[in-house]
């Protein structure tokens, strides 16, 4: 299933009567479509003229995933014990330190869940995320004529460039910027790493824009469309 807003509120007010002793304010719900995380637990904080400071607590759910409910349950879960440590101004070693993984063991012993430090998503469930989005995907084809690719985080492309160009194994490398939700499955690599693609995927980046790499003045290089004409 994919997060609701009544679903959140459903069951922030369940896990807080029945796990938290009703301890917790009721805090602003919201869903997002975020990529970054499954669950978010965030404190605004305003101060007044008078010099007091006045603290917003915000519960927020991804709904970018279709994940099982028992496992969306305890996303709320984990985020409500954030709230907890800072609502009730425990110090603890990190963000999920000691206390967090004291308390976590304890509600799963005693509750029957499974939560944990991260989610860390499913094939199927990456699948799932159907969102449209722009991705810089790298095609290379290898010397035993295998096609890989990766899908690449834009502030690392010049990097895993120059790392497949300096790889033995890769016979030829293309660049492209493709939009859709298909890619959506891959995550977005920081380092050089290559996956496998079927062909539905092969079809999608061949009828993306073809990128090239060009050098500008100042010995500079940028990404662009291939074919474009650039001034030097």
């Amino acid at each position: 299933m994919k997060a609701t807003i009544e679903f959140l509120e459903d069951r922030f007010h369940k896990y807080n009567r029945n796990i938290f002793n009703n301890i917790l304010p009721v805090p602003l719900m919201h869903i997002s479509q975020a990529r970054s995380f499954m669950g978010q637990f965030k404190v605004e904080r305003k101060s007044s003229m008078l010099r007091t400071t006045k603290e917003t607590y915000h519960l927020t759910l991804s709904s970018r995933y279709d994940l099982e409910e028992s496992v969306l349950e305890d996303v709320v879960i984990h985020e409500m014990i954030h709230y907890l440590i800072h609502y009730k101004k425990i110090k603890d070693t990190s963000s999920h330190g000691s206390y967090f993984r004291k308390l976590m063991t304890e509600i799963n012993h005693k509750f029957g869940r499974h939560i944990t430090i991260s989610h860390r998503c499913s094939p199927k469930e990456l699948e799932s995320d159907n969102a449209k989005s722009h991705s810089i995907v790298c095609l290379c084809t290898m010397t035993d004529g295998r096609k890989l690719v990766c899908r690449v985080s834009q502030s690392k492309v010049f990097e895993i460039h120059r790392a497949f160009i300096e790889w033995d194994k890769v016979a030829k490398e293309e660049w492209y910027w493709v939009y859709g939700s298909y890619f959506n499955r891959y995550r977005r690599v920081l380092t050089p790493r290559l996956f496998s693609v079927d062909k539905e995927g092969l079809g999608i980046i061949e009828s993306g824009t073809l990128l090239e790499f060009v050098e500008v003045s100042g010995g500079k290089t940028i990404l662009r469309p291939a074919g474009r004409m650039v001034r030097l």
